[in-house]
């Protein structure tokens, strides 16, 4: 345990009283190892983990009344429009109390179809699986008889030629890629889920010990594990697709409808960095561009956790809620990844808000940039990041705890904070090259004190961008140079030199480089005092450039993105330019402070 959590200090931002891991003898009361939950004890897990090398998430059969709960969220959460109300707690407290009247009402009623289900799909796999397995385990030649040894024996059998048998790793993994490919086929559900989950479980084993281990029996039950966990939820899915509209007629819930040209607000940042806060500007907006809020899937996963676990009941343990919740909270959301996928096929996708936590922008079988998204479905897309200084995410989590009960290990905080600014350039620059969607992006600083609108650092659509705070973009590389093991505001960088201006260029540099048009604005008038086509200057506005460059940091990044915009020979600007004459003001949709607004 981290020497600050064993002294005397206070609990407090910088000591909030947790670690970022589970303690081993808190583990139990993780969902995934709670023997309501799963029928596998964590002693088992363990062993598994330490054998195959998977996660703990993957080695855990989920029982099927659980596993009609994960459906039952993805299903409320993706197809019914829940009101999300003033408060930000109260799309959770809405959410919940959804779902648990048709949890009681109409999925627990029936449970005894549940089960059935469930043992159907596990006959099935099973049947599969052992077939497959006849492949990689083939009958063993029955050997001929051994000759009479004499004190010669051993030069016969030495002189006899051996065949160089066919490398028994390499037939292995071809077996492995065969499934992969059959998994990716158009085959029967079932077959692909039993593909997926012998390639997976023989790979892992391959990986871990160099050769086969531990025989079919083992390999044939960890199959079936995997397996079952994501086929038989998916056929308990399937009664749910009835279940669930038939509830929301009865309840008198809305249901959210298709719609011909979806829209897709998602909003991108560090865990505690204010996400959740921008959802009253983001209503807002949906009313500005016509569009009806009560229409939108508001996907926020974080609301699923108190409907995984009753934090009531945790006692001592209770900041660890969040962490105990974690892995099934993951499993869940893959699942409404799978579930959203569907609904596109079918021409069902409704308007989507969405709010979590992930950066993985590749689909495990495609090479698509952006094909693990569920941005990918919008035909108008907009886009939301959010920059908050480190310090202030660590004060945002304590506070989120002390209000919500979900409290976060501050290197936990920060680690995440450093996979976010990491990865939203990739994520940004994957989404403005589209050329088939209409892209809005916004970045928004959230140093601001909590309640208040964050202010606009840059914003644009596919092939403009307008950068109101040169300052903060170069935030973005700044804030993932962190020390994630500080415990003090003070200790966050090591070495104060990194957050030169001019060793964190490189996000504005791709920028200028990859947009057709960017202008370099005043964030307080929108005034323009630089503009950029192709990468080279087209006018400057030297009065304003002039005042502009007075920050350092404003100055350092345009000296190294456009340094010929100090030179006298770029023209001059034909007169003052704002932001709101250049682009028109009905096109400007933006959430937070700038200009006039500000």
């Amino acid at each position: 345990m981290d020497s600050a959590l064993q002294g005397d200090a206070p609990f407090g931002p910088w000591n909030p009283g947790l670690q970022s891991q589970i303690p081993d003898r808190l583990r139990p009361l993780s969902t995934i190892f709670r023997p309501e939950n799963v029928f596998t004890d964590i002693d088992s897990a363990r062993e598994l983990r330490d054998l195959t090398g998977l996660d703990y998430g993957e080695l855990v059969a989920f029982r099927p009344e659980r596993l009609a709960l994960h459906e039952l969220l993805v299903r409320v959460t993706a197809d019914i429009s829940v009101p999300d109300g003033p408060k930000i707690e109260d799309l959770g407290i809405n959410f919940r109390r959804i779902t648990c009247v048709i949890l009681a009402g109409y999925v627990e009623p029936r449970i005894d179809s549940i089960r059935s289900t469930y043992d159907a799909a596990r006959k099935e796999l099973s049947e599969l699986i052992e077939s497959e397995l006849a492949a990689l385990f083939p009958p063993q030649p029955v050997a001929p008889p051994e000759a009479p040894k004499s004190l010669f024996g051993f030069l016969r059998r030495r002189s006899v030629a051996t065949p160089v048998p066919e490398s028994a790793v390499g037939r292995e993994r071809a077996i492995v890629a065969g499934w992969q490919a059959k998994a990716l086929s158009d085959g029967a559900p079932s077959h692909k889920a039993a593909y997926r989950a012998l390639a997976r479980v023989v790979s892992a084993l391959l990986v871990r010990h160099g050769e086969l281990w531990g025989g079919r029996a083992l390999i044939s039950s960890l199959a079936m594990l995997l397996a079952t966990n994501n086929h038989a939820s998916d056929e308990i899915g399937r009664l749910l697709d009835s279940w669930v509209p038939e509830a929301a007629n009865a309840e008198g819930y809305a249901l959210l409808p298709r719609q011909l040209h979806p829209v897709v607000m998602n909003t991108k940042g560090a865990s505690a960095s204010g996400k959740s806060t921008l959802r009253p500007l983001q209503r807002k907006l949906a009313g500005d561009i016509g569009e009806r809020w009560s229409e939108f899937a508001l996907i926020s996963p974080d609301i699923w956790r108190k409907q995984l676990l009753d934090y009531a009941l945790l006692g001592a343990a209770y900041k660890y809620g969040g962490a105990f919740t974690g892995e099934e909270l993951d499993i869940i959301d893959h699942k409404l990844d799978r579930y959203m996928a569907r609904k596109a096929e079918r021409g069902d996708m409704s308007h989507l808000l969405i709010d979590r936590f992930r950066f993985d922008s590749f689909a495990p079988d495609s090479e698509e940039a952006g094909s693990n998204l569920l941005t990918r479905f919008g035909q108008i897309v907009y886009l939301f990041f959010m920059i908050t200084p480190p310090a202030s995410l660590v004060e945002r989590a304590w506070d989120r705890g002390l209000e919500f009960g979900r409290y976060k290990a501050v290197d936990d905080t920060l680690a995440h904070g450093v996979e976010a600014y990491s990865g939203i350039p990739h994520l940004f620059f994957t989404w403005v090259a589209r050329t088939d969607k209409r892209v809005h992006f916004e970045f928004l600083d959230n140093s601001v004190r909590l309640g208040e609108r964050p202010r606009t650092v840059a914003f644009g659509r596919n092939d403009v961008l307008n950068v109101l705070d040169v300052g903060c973009m170069l935030d973005i590389e700044r804030y993932r140079k962190v020390n994630v093991d500080a415990r003090t505001p003070q200790s966050l960088y090591e070495d104060k030199e990194v957050l030169a201006p001019d060793r964190n260029i490189g996000f504005l540099e791709q920028c200028v480089h990859k947009f057709r048009e960017v202008n370099f604005a005043d964030q307080l008038t929108g005034r323009i005092y630089l503009k950029i086509a192709s990468g080279k200057q087209v006018w400057v506005d030297r009065e304003a450039l002039e005042n502009a460059v007075r920050q350092r940091d404003t100055h350092a990044g345009l000296k190294a993105v456009a340094g010929e915009a100090f030179d006298l020979s770029t023209p001059a600007a034909p007169g003052p330019h704002f932001l709101s004459e250049l682009a028109g003001a009905e096109r400007i949709q933006t959430l937070g402070r700038w200009g006039t607004s500000a």
